[in-house]
């Protein structure tokens, strides 16, 4: 009967970056890509410039995902454009530039898909949250169409203070909670999702998660047999970078 339950249940894919796996990461093509196979959501990762830009990319520095080198915060958006984010992944794919939220947000409102947008490096960016609901109000995003995360906790709690609608998630790490378990009763609080490395993943963490009425979308799932056990356990979704392969 568990089994029948959790094959109704119906799951959220997730685009982790875009289609990661096939595409250089956090680009434009990644991305629409994404949208064109039919997930539910696409996830993306803010940074912001020495200009005050906020810009989409994973990493800190420039060095893994382009031609370029050198910190996000310590680069403007104009210097940043001078570089090739997508001829790392092969030459099929050279000419893409580093994007603008602005522009994701924009191509998004094209697509029936939500956005899920992680606030990274909190420390390293003053008034970040508030750079990105500026950008989401002045875009005129419905707050349905939006999920906020990010692994600063607090970060999270202070756009549920603003009382705003939009979704929020905390991310869970191996790193920090490997022995021991997140905070669900607070976490349920001011979020509605909580989106641990996919190993943390049992039927303890699940009842926890079910029992504080907050939704499990684990990263990130490449594999079909890590999939389907998780989707066994009850997972609600599975954030991956080939989530076409998944569905």
């Amino acid at each position: 009967m568990q089994n029948q339950k959790h094959k109704q249940k119906e799951l959220l894919y997730v685009a982790h970056r875009g289609l990661a796996t096939a595409y250089p990461e956090n680009t434009y093509i990644a991305f629409e890509a994404a949208l064109k196979s039919g997930v539910d959501i696409l996830e993306i990762d803010i940074h912001c410039t020495a200009d005050g830009k906020l810009v989409v990319i994973h990493d800190e520095t420039i060095d893994r995902t382009s031609n370029g080198s050198g910190h996000v915060g310590s680069l403007t958006l104009e210097a940043l454009r001078h570089f090739d984010f997508g001829i790392h992944k092969g030459v099929a794919f050279k000419g893409q530039r580093i994007l603008l939220l602005a522009e994701v947000l924009e191509l998004i409102k094209n697509y029936p898909q939500r956005l899920l947008i992680e606030i990274k490096k909190t420390h390293l960016y003053s008034e970040i949250e508030n750079k990105l609901i500026e950008q989401l109000k002045v875009h005129g995003m419905p707050t349905e169409k939006v999920i906020i995360q990010s692994f600063d906790a607090q970060c999270i709690q202070n756009i549920a203070s603003m009382d705003l609608g939009y979704e929020l998630g905390v991310l869970i790490s191996k790193r920090k909670f490997w022995y021991r378990m997140p905070n669900f009763k607070k976490i349920s609080t001011y979020a509605k999702y909580i989106n641990p490395q996919y190993t943390l993943i049992n039927r303890r963490f699940i009842k926890k998660a079910n029992d504080y009425g907050l939704s499990v979308l684990p990263y990130t799932v490449n594999q079909k047999h890590a999939a389907a056990k998780l989707i066994e356990l009850g997972v609600d979704g599975l954030i991956s970078d080939n989530p076409e392969k998944l569905m």
